[in-house]
């Protein structure tokens, strides 16, 4: 489901990749004074086990060295080190910090004592680390993988990190485009293999048994063309945003086009809603916007959903299109009262975003959209938190990953056109201060994971 990506975007190798419009040469001013109300998070942050942070400090195929790193500069700490032999894809780490579950391509996942940086034991899967395409913690020990190995199904485990065992396996029929947590499991995004047809939503609670409500109205997936003019791979997508409220009550899912799904789970009943455009200046940005085109690579659409709070969502994302050759273009930020069922554009040029500490980071850059193909990237925007005027970041350069833990966000900037990474940034939230600049490539940080 992946390698597309890598196809048309080599330089993004990180997991979080984003897509944008270039109008201009560089990020007008309109975005930065959209105000965005951030509510306060719902339920405090966990808090650390040790205060110490721990990263992946090398990994090639042979070895991955895990230590403990100085939170301000990710520069390495002295101590004791954990070398684990081989490649480890998958990284699960536990809400509360205390243990983190990884996985590597011969289906192993081995379970680290991330107190004590020590090695507590191993569970055999037959899924590769790569293939795991998601994960959500319940409780204290049990863990749900979301995994991809086979063509045209989805395999859904709950593991026992305690016992170290696989308590159950199932596999349901089509592939998986999106996944989002629940307090007490996961809710899937399913759809037919090779093909653009109904979405179905498969929850899964934490010994892996699942309920299933087709999407009616929801059309998702891919769809792959035979190569007829020797250009590569022809694709077309539709792939809409999921997202749950905290309390597990509700699952959103949003598409590029058409009505947004809103799942009552305890009776998987499914409602519609139609949006209305909320009056608001940022409407006139839409003139800005580039009409479809025929695609060559890929095309359509592609959302990501967050809950943000207050019966808000915000919605990021972009749109595949080509003339000649690929571009990804903004769907931009967009909030989404789901009291009202109205959507306001807050962002013309985002296509990535999360949400942490209380405030909302938003990022994107355009593929191919400028002068002979050319990139643009514009930054990252933080957002709140309540109704703080939003700051700017980093300018035009292409943000392709971001980590966050506590107040501390880890920023990988790139050259938009350029395959070299250029660095990364460390910057605070609460202050509103760029920290400390590092070269190469950012650390992958073992903090839990945020979806």
């Amino acid at each position: 489901m992946r390698w597309w990506r890598l196809l048309v975007v080599p330089v993004a190798l990180m997991l979080v990749v984003a897509g944008g419009c270039a109008v201009g040469g560089g990020r007008d001013g309109s975005t930065q004074s959209t105000a965005v109300v951030v509510p306060p998070a719902t339920t405090a942050a966990t808090a650390r086990v040790d205060g110490r942070l721990v990263g992946m400090i090398s990994s090639d195929t042979m070895a991955t060295d895990l230590a403990r790193l100085d939170p301000r500069t990710l520069r390495p700490l002295p101590g004791g080190r954990l070398k684990l032999t081989g490649s480890w894809p998958m990284l699960a780490v536990a809400p509360n910090r205390s243990r983190a579950v990884l996985g590597n391509e011969a289906g192993d996942l081995t379970v680290v004592d991330l107190v004590h940086l020590r090695q507590l034991g191993a569970v055999q899967t037959d899924l590769p680390g790569a293939a795991i395409l998601g994960w959500g913690w319940v409780g204290r020990s049990r863990l749900l993988l979301i995994g991809t190995s086979q063509q045209a199904a989805t395999d859904v485990l709950a593991v026992d990190v305690n016992a170290r065992r696989v308590v159950r396996q199932q596999r349901v029929g089509g592939v998986v485009q999106g996944y989002t947590r629940l307090p007490s499991g996961l809710a899937l995004l399913v759809t037919p293999a090779n093909e653009i047809g109904r979405a179905r939503l498969v929850v899964s609670d934490a010994n892996a048994s699942l309920g299933t409500v087709t999407l009616a109205e929801i059309n998702a997936g891919f769809k792959q063309f035979e190569d007829t003019d020797g250009s590569g791979p022809r694709m077309e997508q539709a792939l809409p945003g999921i997202a749950a409220d905290p309390a597990g009550r509700h699952v959103y899912v949003v598409p590029g086009n058409g009505p947004v799904a809103e799942v009552e789970l305890a009776s998987l009943d499914v409602t519609y809603h139609r949006l209305a455009v909320s009056a608001s200046p940022w409407q006139r940005l839409t003139r800005w916007w580039a009409p479809p085109a025929e695609a060559k690579i890929i095309s359509g659409p592609s959302r990501s959903a967050l809950w943000l709070g207050d019966g808000q969502l915000a919605v990021t994302g972009y749109d595949g299109s080509a003339k000649g050759h690929h571009r990804e273009i903004p769907s931009g930020l967009e909030l989404i009262d789901t009291a009202t069922w109205t959507v306001r554009r807050v962002d013309r040029h985002s296509s990535s975003a999360l949400l942490a500490a209380g405030r909302l980071l938003a990022f994107g850059t355009a593929f191919g959209t400028g002068p002979d193909g050319a990139n643009q990237g514009y930054g990252l925007t933080l957002y709140g938190p309540g109704d703080r005027q939003p700051v700017h970041w980093f300018g035009a350069k292409q943000v392709s990953w971001i980590q966050v833990d506590g107040d501390l966000a880890y920023v990988q900037l790139m050259d938009a056109n350029l395959s070299d990474v250029e660095g990364y940034a460390v910057v605070d939230l609460r202050s509103r201060r760029v920290l400390d600049k590092g070269t190469g490539t950012v650390p992958e940080l073992l903090v839990p994971n945020r979806r």
